[in-house]
């Protein structure tokens, strides 16, 4: 006698009838998972490795940024309600494995005493914008202040302290201010160096610190996001512009302000005791005779107050000539190697024109 049994799918089968029923329980037998299961868990290994590389590449591309390309620790800065901004103080930094020091008064510079160590200690200030502050693309020790720092040494056999009082972005009144608040450290010469743009170049007040990626305030997590918060998240479009850089309409007032703050940084060093001079830093366009307005206007505020000056012009040129660009890529302004040697020379023959003078 054989009976019917009725499958799930809804087909049928025959079997004898006093045939013994399978034991569920026996090792020999086995579940049988749905196929999406079964996917499920044959794409697990998969996902592990995924996430896997995900983590090694991650971890890969954090080491390339600290430890090849130099990143994860820039200058950090601290809004100023006076200058705008200052470095933050006694910190040292390294930025595309370039040393990048600032002392206790927030100058790329080492540290120094408030007043001279000695009777014939030689101390020179320099105070200036981005242009002195030479950029975290150059070491410390090839920025303009320190080889003159070393020339001077050399040619006068006696101690020499430079200042380097100076800010990316700062302006004639920034510059002011700043001498204002510190002084001119027992300086005997005080170069101010300026450039055609520091011409209506006037402190807008904008919050920056920490609100720009240029101005940082703390020091970045992961080398990555520094990577990406500095260089890229501009470049993807992903913030707005650079309160810094926005172009802004300057007006007669600005001008006035200007040249007024460079007659008072003249006339404060002066009543500290210290002879002055200025250094024009030219730029690129500047050096093919397209001069900005600003450049006059520098020059003729140091002659009323007779203020000896020098530019850089004649060494840059010089520089381009013999097929070497003073200038980064696709930067007009701000020099780089070549060009902190040709600034250097420029400040140095300053100085020796302002001890000559009375």
């Amino acid at each position: 006698m054989k009976a019917d049994i009725q499958f799930h799918d809804g087909l049928s089968t025959s079997c004898p009838a006093l045939a013994p029923v399978a034991n569920s329980s026996s090792p020999s037998s086995s579940v049988t998972l749905p196929a999406r299961s079964a996917a499920a868990v044959r794409a697990l290994p998969k996902i592990k490795l995924a996430l896997l590389l995900l983590v090694l590449a991650l971890i890969s591309a954090e080491l390339l940024c600290r430890f090849v390309m130099g990143l994860g620790d820039p200058p950090l800065y601290q809004a100023d309600p006076e200058t705008e901004y200052l470095l933050q103080p006694s910190k040292t930094y390294y930025r595309f494995h370039n040393r990048f020091s600032v002392n206790r008064y927030s100058m790329r510079a080492d540290d120094f005493p408030p007043q001279k160590s000695s009777g014939n200690e030689l101390r020179v200030m320099v105070i200036g914008d981005s242009v002195v502050y030479g950029g975290v693309r150059i070491d410390q020790s090839q920025i303009s202040t320190e080889i003159l720092k070393r020339n001077l040494e050399r040619q006068f056999r006696v101690p020499v302290v430079v200042a380097n009082a100076s800010a990316k972005g700062w302006g004639p009144p920034d510059e002011l201010a700043y001498l204002k608040r510190f002084g001119s450290f027992d300086a005997d010469v005080l170069v101010l160096e300026l450039s055609s743009h520091d011409y209506e170049d006037t402190p807008s007040f904008t919050p920056t610190v920490g609100v720009s990626p240029a101005y940082p305030d703390k020091k970045p997590r992961l080398a990555l996001a520094d990577l990406f918060d500095t260089y890229l998240r501009s470049q993807l479009g992903l913030s707005d512009s650079d309160p810094v850089l926005i172009n802004r309409t300057y007006t007669d007032l600005d001008i006035t302000r200007c040249r007024n703050a460079e007659r008072d940084i003249f006339r404060l060093a002066r009543a500290h005791h210290a002879k002055v001079a200025l250094v024009q830093h030219l730029s690129l366009p500047e050096l093919t005779g397209i001069y900005q307005a600003g450049y006059a206007a520098n020059q003729r505020v140091a002659k009323e107050e007779n203020v000896p000056y020098v530019d850089d012009a004649d060494e840059l040129r010089s520089e381009l000539k013999s097929g070497h660009s003073p200038f980064y890529p696709g930067d007009f302004l701000h020099p780089n190697r070549l060009g902190q040697e040709a600034l250097s020379h420029a400040l140095e023959h300053a100085v020796n024109l302002a001890l000559k003078s009375n």
